[in-house]
């Protein structure tokens, strides 16, 4: 008789499209500080999404257990939206005082 094969798990496969999103959108809030830097705004490096991108990556390399992939794409998520809530608090002084150099002529 042939030996038996073991059988998959049951449960449902991890989701590496979610991760893989998540760790995109991760990357993609680099622009700021790109953008902070093309500006001459050296302090937007300092609020970087790094944290969002390292659960990113430790999500992806999870791969095979659901239950921490879940976990980590949700801390990911949970950083890229704190992240995007903190530009936007940073983007409001300097659009502020980019209309008052404007007005004043700067």
């Amino acid at each position: 008789m042939a030996p038996q094969v073991p059988i998959a798990p049951s449960g449902p496969p991890a989701r590496v499209g979610g991760a893989v999103a998540a760790l995109v959108v991760a990357v993609l809030t680099l622009a700021v500080p790109a953008l902070g830097l093309a500006l001459g705004l050296w302090f937007f490096v300092l609020v970087a999404n790094v944290p969002g991108i390292v659960l990113g990556i430790m999500a992806l390399r999870r791969v095979p257990d659901a239950v921490e992939v879940e976990k980590y794409i949700r801390y990911t998520w949970a950083c890229n939206f704190a992240y995007v809530a903190l530009s936007v608090v940073f983007a409001v002084p300097v659009l502020v005082l980019a209309a008052l150099a404007l007005i004043l002529g700067f």
